[in-house]
């Protein structure tokens, strides 16, 4: 099995994403996206837990995710798990994780007018966006049943 450092989550941005450009002309984009994991206490009661990701994104993923996104909007991201490793100002090692983009989807209206369409992109190693649902002209197929264990051996 192919070992793979993948990572998914929906949920909201906490802030506004924040945009540089690197003196080589690389776009840069970081917003802090917030996911929310319901359960239930010891009392049956209903809790939330939320936590906060770090995100991301270099070159034309980074604009285009900086011109429509803004604070409390809703996206879908995939992409790498990084851990940035630094000493802090009292020689104390310090780590942080951070989720670099490399495929998203908007989950919510942006910043743009709903009238003012997304610019395209094409690579589509950088962006995921919906395609339209394909119409199908063959039937679905049927569940395969599930597998049986058999107590007794067969006789072939």
């Amino acid at each position: 099995m192919q070992v793979r450092n993948s990572i998914t989550l929906i949920g909201n941005l906490g802030s506004a994403p924040k945009t540089t450009v690197l003196p080589s002309g690389t776009t840069v984009t970081d917003f802090s996206l917030a996911t929310n994991e319901y359960y239930r206490d010891k009392d049956g009661n209903r809790q939330t837990r939320t936590e906060w990701h770090r995100i991301k994104a270099f070159g034309k993923t980074a604009e285009i995710l900086s011109k429509y996104l803004d604070a409390g909007s809703q996206v879908g991201i995939s992409g790498t798990l990084r851990y940035n490793k630094w000493t802090d100002k009292y020689e104390q090692p310090r780590t942080s994780a951070e989720i670099i983009v490399s495929d998203f989807t908007f989950l919510s209206p942006g910043k743009q007018s709903q009238d003012e369409p997304i610019e395209a992109y094409e690579e589509s190693s950088q962006v995921a966006e919906p395609e339209p649902a394909k119409a199908s002209t063959r039937k679905t197929k049927k569940a395969a049943p599930a597998k049986m264990e058999l107590e007794e051996e067969l006789p072939f």
